[in-house]
């Protein structure tokens, strides 16, 4: 038998195991991406350890109201142009609302996800109640990033608020953390966690936790690239914008339309 030569893009390829050795080296740095476009300029820097398929894409691209009415196929779609772009990152899928609500429904839409798109790992909202589901995907060999904390697929419950802030609430995400890592996830998002509790996980656990909203001492950061960019308007209140890229494209638009006889 013949075997394929590795590729370029295969001997880059940053894998889960790769991620895990960064912690207590560098910080990680994380961002979504949701376009080819976008994608292969941040990739192409080569300073981005992870690229996120996030679905805050039902939001940013396309103005809902909040995660859960994106459609896996979409995000499918979408994460097939991303993935022709990364060829530096590892490229995680984060896995939408209703895709994962029991063992049999998760394996069966984690194998859609990575036949179709060929992504490196799939993200799970989820602490401890998504134990064994996280367990069974990587026992199928995907490696899973967690998120633990404010859980956007269920704000309909909890609301966008600060987590950890009680005793009750600081054991449970703790606890979550413990289970996430049990599981065997290669890393965990920590969304919104007070400042206090996201550094005694990120001392206590092995694995990487990624920070949102949750102080500077994660092993590392996550951010929604149109928000760091200024295309979101007004931007989250979390987040420091390095530009202002809507104000900017606005000035494009009216120089363009001057100068072809509108305006």
């Amino acid at each position: 038998m013949r075997l394929r030569p590795l590729t370029a893009q295969t001997l880059n390829m940053r894998t889960a195991t790769d991620i895990v050795k960064l912690k207590g080296q560098k910080k990680i740095i994380a961002l979504t991406s949701y376009t080819y476009l976008f994608a292969k300029i941040v990739d192409e820097l080569s300073v981005v350890d992870i690229i996120l398929v996030g679905d805050s894409m039902s939001q940013v691209l396309f103005g809902e109201r909040t995660t859960a009415t994106i459609p896996l196929d979409i995000m499918i779609w979408c994460a097939k142009s991303v993935r022709k772009a990364v060829k530096n990152a590892m490229l995680v899928f984060d896995m939408p609302f209703g895709t994962f609500y029991s063992k049999e429904v998760a394996l069966q839409n984690v194998i859609k996800v990575v036949k179709e798109t060929d992504v490196d790992a799939v993200k799970i909202e989820g602490g401890s109640e998504k134990e064994e589901i996280i367990s069974e995907i990587v026992e199928l060999g995907v490696p899973v990033m967690g998120h633990i904390g404010l859980l956007p697929q269920k704000v309909r419950i909890s609301g966008y608020k600060k987590q950890g802030k009680t005793e009750d609430s600081a054991k449970k995400i703790l606890e979550d953390a413990r289970a996430v890592e049990q599981a065997g996830a290669f890393t965990v998002v920590l969304e919104a966690v007070e400042e206090n509790l996201s550094e005694r996980i990120t001392k206590e656990l092995k694995i990487p936790t990624i920070g949102i909203a949750s102080g500077d001492k994660c092993d590392g950061k996550i951010a929604v690239l149109e928000d760091i960019v200024g295309l979101t308007q007004p931007p989250p209140k979390h987040i420091k914008p390095y530009d202002n890229l809507a104000q900017k494209i606005k000035e494009i638009v009216i120089n363009y339309a001057k100068e072809n006889g509108g305006g």
